[in-house]
């Protein structure tokens, strides 16, 4: 079976305010395609996201209000969620590992890929959760 080649990024807390957590990349596989910054949020509902209680805003403008947003839907495995995210403007899957302190962020990108079926996306997150 096919699964794509995934680069992982480990983020460490940064900053704690009451409507975010922010992290700062301490190790990347690969550097270049994701910021330095990114932040986890709860939903509040004020976007267009459904399926995800977590969101995802990654740090690629000057203004966290503008930066890509994206939603953290949980998987079958505890603590592990899938998303996608325009990695340089390609829709690409994540799978997301936080573990319940939420004081780091482990991302596995697989970089402007995005399966077209469910079943697809579904084994493809299995697998990548197995070998994490």
């Amino acid at each position: 079976m096919f699964t794509p080649d995934n680069y992982k990024l480990i983020y460490r807390i940064d900053t704690v305010k009451k409507t975010f957590r922010q992290y700062l990349l301490i190790s990347a596989d690969r550097r270049g395609f994701l910021p330095e910054l990114i932040r986890t949020e709860k939903n509040n509902g004020f976007n267009s996201i459904t399926g995800a209680e977590n969101l995802l805003r990654i740090r690629n403008a000057n203004n966290w209000t503008k930066c890509n947003l994206t939603g953290l839907r949980p998987t079958e495995t505890r603590n592990f969620y899938y998303s996608d995210l325009p990695v340089n403007g390609v829709k690409s899957l994540i799978v997301v590992f936080i573990p319940d302190d939420w004081d780091s962020v482990v991302l596995r990108v697989c970089k402007q890929f995005y399966p077209h079926t469910p079943a697809d996306r579904q084994r493809i997150i299995n697998e990548i959760i197995r070998t994490f």
